[in-house]
Order: structure tokens, then C-alpha cells, then sequence
């Protein structure tokens, strides 16, 4: 009886090749309308978490209210006040970042005092040049420099003005373009200020006990551990939350739709044969288990599909925009299948009933 189900549901879906394709194509879409979009989205966290990360610090100081997308602070801290964080029991180094937005480009520029940067950061690896070391000169990033054919010796054009490019070193550590913090002061009109302190503790005291001092030392100012970025910018993006529910609302929602429109219209087509299967003793549990087991194969190559185009999207991404990350983590892709089965499941039932509940004496006659 089984086998005889599958045969049945693979001769339907034989005889309706558009509309099966159709399906599975909105059934894919589906899919690639979570996967891409989570993945764009926890790409950008993922890499500011990890590129912030790697700057060296164990804290991040920042004016109380401040975001922790840091492209999106101005210049707000006095950078005099490196001396007295230095100070705090615990602490081995501090050292001022500005960071400033450069919608050229959609980017962020990192102003960082060299010698303190090196000291909390223990150094950058560099594949070509090295740390500038004049007021004009910039260090960028493997994937910069990938991304705009620039390499050591080439100048480039930042807010107006020409930097000579020093050095070129691995990407992941700060903003993919690094300035000497005096000059990116006074181009953003902010001498004296910066946007956020990163701070090293020493090794031999606890990183609670540093946490509570810096606390104690500065209550009007917000600290961050580095190594909770991820969870925190997560959990501190505007909606992000409200983001990813309407993602999976509309991708249950396409799915069932189409699903629904499919299977009814299949229903209608399939009357007298339907009344056939009920001629022979096929009871309302078999009729319903076809329609539904037919729908979750038409779900499967669904899935299947948009795993297939996710993969030849985000690599389109990735080639296209090197700066742009995609990261997409494995508990959404099982959401992905979960969603898409589901609004399959939802949308097959309705018609399904509707078919166990046909007078076989009427669906014989149906024309």
C-alpha cells in the first residue's frame, strides 16, 4: 500500500510539471529569503564583533548610551583621560580609537595612536609595508586592498584629502583603513576626542576584579567586555529581534500559500480520481496522508533548491562585494527546513481534509 502511495505522488507530480517547479520554487525562495538575509545580517555582526575583538583589548570604554556599533558614535571622549585609565589598578594599557563613517564606500576609518595601539594590540601582521608613521600616511587591510587593486606606495582619496598607503596588513584586527588619530581628529573637526578607549589587563589579575575597578574609577561611562561583542551587538541592534521573526513569518507564510493554492488546485483536478481511490476501500487517513506526503516531497526539493541558490547567492556576494561578509549560522539553516516543511504541512492540510471528506458516488461523476 505504501509503495503504492509513492507511485501516486510521484505519477501527480510527473503529470504537473510547471506547477510542481512553481512550487518548489516558492518553497526555495522561502528559504533563500531566511538564509541570505540572516546570513548578511550575522556576517556584519560576526565580523565588527571579531575585527573589534582583535584589536587587543579586554574592555571597551565608551560614553554612557553609546552604541556599540562604533561607526555609528562621533568623537565624544577626551583622549587626555588615557593617563588616568592607565592608572587603575590592573590595568596595562589603554589606547583611543576614533572611529569615523565614510559613506564613500560604506565604511568605517579607524583613528589609532600608534605606540599605545601597539600596546594593546601587540602588533599588526602585516603581508606588505609597515605601521605609517607620517600624518598622511594610512595602513588598510588585505581585503581593502583586494577589494580596491590598491597596493603599498599608491595613494588614496579619504574625506578629501590624499594618504599614502604604508602598509597592507591581514584582515580582522579594527576598520579595514587605519589613520594616524591626530590627523582623523582634525579632519572630523573632534581634536582631543574619541570615540571609544580599548583597554588590556594585566595578566596576573582577574579580568572581574579590572572590570569592578573600572566601574568604580568611571560610573558615568558604559564597559564592555570584547569577548561578549557578538551577543551584545546582536541583542542591541535596532529590532534585530522583530527582524528575524518577520523573516520567518513571511517565509512560513509564503510557503503555506503556495502550498494551499497547489494542493487545492490539485484537489479540484484530481476529483474523480480521488473517488476512484475511495471505490477501492481507500479510507480518509490514506487520502490525507497522499496529499500531505506529496506536499513535504514538493517541500523537499524545495529545501534542496534553496540551499542550492543560497550557495550561488552569498558567492555572488562574496565576489562581488569582498567587504561584505556573509556568515550564516548552522541553527538557522535548520530553521530554514523547519519553516519551509512547516508552512508545506499547514498549507497541504486544509485541501487534504477537504479531499478525505469527497462523496466517492459524487467524485466519480465530476467532470
Amino acid at each position: 500500500m505504501l509503495s503504492t502511495m509513492w507511485n501516486l505522488i510521484l505519477s501527480n507530480i510527473r503529470q504537473r510539471p510547471t506547477r510542481t517547479c512553481a512550487s518548489i520554487l516558492a518553497v526555495s525562495l522561502g528559504v533563500v529569503l531566511i538564509l541570505v538575509s540572516v546570513g548578511l545580517s550575522f556576517g556584519q555582526f560576526n565580523d565588527q564583533a571579531e575585527r573589534t575583538r582583535r584589536i587587543g583589548g579586554d574592555f571597551m570604554m565608551q560614553p554612557s548610551g553609546a552604541s556599540l556599533f562604533l561607526g555609528l558614535n562621533s568623537g565624544a571622549l577626551p583622549a587626555k583621560i588615557q593617563q588616568v585609565i592607565e592608572q587603575v589598578e590592573g590595568v596595562h594599557a589603554a589606547t583611543p580609537v576614533l572611529v569615523k563613517f565614510v559613506s564613500d564606500g560604506f565604511q568605517a576609518l579607524f583613528g589609532i595612536a600608534k605606540d599605545s595601539f601597539l600596546r594593546v594590540n601587540g602588533g599588526l601582521e602585516f603581508t606588505e609595508g609597515k605601521l605609517f608613521e607620517g600624518p598622511f600616511e594610512v595602513v588598510v587591510d588585505t581585503i581593502y586592498a583586494l577589494a580596491n587593486k590598491v597596493e603599498v606606495g599608491q595613494t588614496i582619496n579619504l574625506l578629501g584629502h590624499e594618504f599614502l598607503i604604508s602598509g597592507i596588513f591581514q584582515a580582522g584586527t579594527a576598520g579595514r583603513v587605519l589613520v594616524p588619530l591626530d590627523t582623523l581628529q582634525e579632519m572630523n573637526g573632534t581634536p582631543g576626542k574619541a570615540t571609544v578607549f580599548f583597554i588590556r589587563a594585566k595578566q596576573d589579575v582577574a579580568i572581574e576584579v579590572v572590570e569592578a575597578k573600572l566601574e568604580e574609577h568611571f560610573e558615568k561611562y558604559k564597559i564592555s567586555r570584547t569577548q561578549e561583542l557578538e551577543e551584545l551587538l546582536a541583542s542591541s541592534a535596532p529590532a534585530f529581534q522583530e527582524f528575524k521573526a518577520a523573516l520567518v513569518f513571511m517565509s512560513v507564510a509564503i510557503s503555506f500559500l503556495v502550498t494551499l493554492l497547489a494542493m487545492y488546485s490539485t484537489i479540484v483536478e484530481r476529483t474523480r480520481e480521488i473517488g476512484i481511490l475511495k471505490s477501492l476501500g481507500a479510507s480518509r487517513n490514506y487520502i490525507v496522508q497522499l496529499i500531505v506526503r506529496e506536499s513535504l516531497m514538493v517541500c523537499l526539493f524545495g529545501v534542496i533548491a534553496g540551499f542550492i541558490l543560497t550557495a550561488i547567492l552569498t558567492s555572488l556576494i562574496t565576489a562581488r562585494f569582498p567587504t561584505v561578509p556573509v556568515n550564516i549560522p548552522q541553527v538557522w539553516v535548520f530553521i530554514s527546513v523547519v519553516v519551509a516543511f512547516a508552512g508545506g504541512i499547514l498549507g497541504a492540510l486544509y485541501p487534504a481534509i477537504k479531499a478525505a471528506k469527497l462523496d466517492p458516488v459524487k467524485a466519480l461523476g465530476y467532470e
